[in-house]
């Protein structure tokens, strides 16, 4: 009963998916038996993304036609992108690989073509395993009370990349809001940067996302280590009431779609895709893996005793999200392109 029920389920997914794919001749279970399929994850072993991506390999095989084995690889640098292009380029198209993308990287070609290579057209979404809120927040020798203090006190933000959310972040609110960040990019991610502020080599960063806040860092936080004290939209995170939004400094429309364009792309926090050239079948298949995953009691318990926050989001909102974002005015793109200068 629960393979028919499967088989009807990737039946129906099948139905939903575009032209252009095929269906390869072996079975789905047939490919899968055996296999040991690779989840790529484009930040560091030590990051929030690689948290989810651990969790999720343990529950979803079990989820796929054939259960194979999961294993996982960490492919950090340049936000995400290099990740991109090792999937869109180099992993196998088969079905075998799928990955756990940095979702700035939906966004990278409007805001830096010169540096991503590939648009999202060349992924199959599988889905979104949580909806992020990215903040801003500071260590206590940048002697920082609240968000004001922002425009007043001249402070060293670590960030991984000119090109990368982190870096552009905190430039769009800089040269937006006259905040005085001086931004020391080539950090390998969220990780890398918490411990370069707990040495003491950077004031704060706008880069912390609220799972890895709660699941990674939320008893630092407790103990004073470092304070929030920024939200980004798309939204506020129930677990930090009182924090002010950048959008509370934004004074005209232009600013508050400026602030989406740049944010926006964390409702879909945790996205996964495969290469678009895989085969019609096994990407329903594995669509309909990764969300009886995200519904299993076992997953959900190890999520919840470690602080991860799980929301499913399907392939089609993740596809209406990223198009949303792709029709922001060109004036408004053109205006954030022009507030973002060179690496500083």
């Amino acid at each position: 009963m629960k393979l028919s029920v499967c088989a009807c389920a990737i039946g129906i997914a099948l139905g939903s998916l575009s032209g252009g794919m095929s269906i390869a001749q072996e079975s789905v279970e047939d490919f899968y038996r055996g296999r040991t399929m690779k989840l790529t994850v484009g930040s560091a072993a030590g990051s929030g993304f690689t948290l989810y991506a651990r969790i999720l390999a343990r529950y979803m095989p079990q989820h796929v036609p054939g259960s194979p084995a999961m294993v996982i690889e960490n492919l950090p640098g340049a936000s995400g992108l290099r990740h991109m292009d090792h999937l869109v380029t180099v992993a196998a198209k088969d079905g075998s690989v799928i990955g756990l993308l940095n979702p700035s990287v939906t966004t990278a070609p409007l805001m830096t073509p010169e540096s991503a290579k590939h648009t999202s057209e060349k992924l199959a979404w599988i889905g979104s395993a949580n909806s992020e809120v990215s903040t801003c927040h500071v260590y206590p020798h940048a002697k920082v009370q609240s968000a004001e203090d922002l425009r007043t006190r001249e402070l060293v933000f670590g960030g991984s990349g000119a090109a990368g959310s982190s870096g552009i972040g905190a430039q769009l609110l800089k040269s937006m809001f006259g905040f005085k960040f001086r931004i020391v990019s080539g950090y390998q991610g969220s990780a890398d940067i918490m411990l370069a502020g707990a040495r003491g080599e950077v004031d704060g960063a706008c880069i912390l996302l609220s799972s890895a806040l709660k699941a990674q860092y939320w008893s630092n936080f407790q103990r004073g280590e470092f304070s929030v004290i920024l939200q980004m939209p798309p939204g506020n995170h129930p677990d930090l009431k009182g924090v002010a939004n950048a959008t509370d400094f934004a004074t005209t429309e232009e600013q508050r779609q400026a602030l989406e364009f740049v944010n926006g792309f964390w409702a879909y926090g945790r996205p996964f895709a495969a290469p678009a050239q895989i085969p019609v079948d096994r990407l329903a298949a594995l669509r309909v893996g990764f969300k009886a995953t995200l519904e299993d009691q076992g997953f959900l318990t190890e999520a919840n005793k470690v602080g991860l926050d799980v929301a499913y989001m399907d392939p089609d909102e993740i596809e209406r999200r990223v198009k949303a974002i792709e029709r922001t005015p060109k004036a408004v793109v053109d205006k954030v392109l022009a507030l973002i200068p060179a690496s500083k």
